[in-house]
């Protein structure tokens, strides 16, 4: 059985839970945060900067659980994530409530 982890959607506050095989991306330090998405396509981040242009770059994903409490980090849409192009959303791992 695959550990789950709470997450925080840092635009809407949502608190969800997700496997701890959920992909994730780091977050480009241009990334427009107001808009707080990114897609991946082919190893390729495409995202909005803070510019207003999108932007690409080279990435690989890696699982929700190599991330840390509080870490911010790009979170792959659970209805996308087994598609070619997969949308990501800005969260962060959400610390334990002890």
């Amino acid at each position: 059985m695959k550990r789950m982890i709470p997450i925080v959607d840092l635009k809407t506050g949502e608190v969800s839970v997700r496997s701890s095989d959920t992909s994730t991306l780091d977050v480009p330090v241009d990334l427009d945060r107001d808009r707080g998405v990114a897609s991946l396509l082919k190893s390729h981040a495409h995202y909005f900067s803070t510019t207003g242009k999108s932007a690409i770059k080279a990435t690989l994903p890696r699982p929700l659980s190599w991330r840390v409490r509080g870490e911010e980090c790009l979170v792959a849409n659970l209805s996308e994530a087994t598609t070619e192009r997969c949308s990501f959303t800005l969260s962060a791992v959400e610390p334990y409530q002890d």
